[in-house]
């Protein structure tokens, strides 16, 4: 086999697996999405301070995008979003928005440059019979399955943390409560 032949592993844009995931993705105001996303090559970046300040942004960033949040956490290579989007935006707009500015960010922490983020991000369209309280509980508890804590709200860098709770927008947004918005 010539080196031309060789199979090749291409990652990005313009590979099936990135078209996969935007195929069908729409959005829509007042639907709940659950949104994955990784570090780039999937390095373990996101402990301690970096992971700290993550949420800073993520926190800022649900008043400011339209997508309140129900539920989060950040592991160390990737981070899984429970959200409502309750504005008139592209979901691909709003993850954008907050993909380069953290990603940005947190590179300047890191004294490095190049993409932080993979370029893609997964999606799903919460159904009306899927529970919303159901998928919360499986993003905050990823950090138990993976052996990292054994309740959920012993891991510092998620929403099943109380230091975050008065600050999910998303319950709130959820229940109607009109003075927020």
């Amino acid at each position: 086999m010539k080196s031309d032949d060789a199979p090749c592993l291409r990652y990005g844009q313009d590979t099936p697996g990135h078209r996969a995931l935007r195929k069908g993705r729409f959005s829509e105001t007042g639907r709940a999405y659950f949104i994955t996303f990784t570090v780039n090559q999937r390095r373990p970046l996101l402990t301690g301070a970096l992971a700290q300040y993550f949420i800073e942004h993520l926190l800022q960033w649900q008043r400011e995008s339209g997508f309140a949040l129900l539920a989060f956490v950040v592991m160390p290579d990737h981070v899984h979003l429970l959200g409502i989007l309750t504005e008139q935006s592209r979901l691909s707009d709003v993850v954008r928005r907050l993909k380069g500015r953290t990603g940005r960010a947190l590179n300047r922490l890191l004294g490095q440059s190049g993409p932080f983020w993979q370029s893609a991000f997964y999606d799903h369209a919460l159904r009306v019979q899927e529970s919303v309280e159901a998928v919360a509980r499986y993003i905050e508890e990823n950090p138990v399955r993976r052996g990292l804590v054994v309740d959920p709200s012993e891991y510092p860098f998620s929403s099943a943390n109380a230091v975050y709770a008065e600050q999910m927008l998303g319950w709130q947004w959820w229940m109607r409560d009109d003075d927020l918005w």
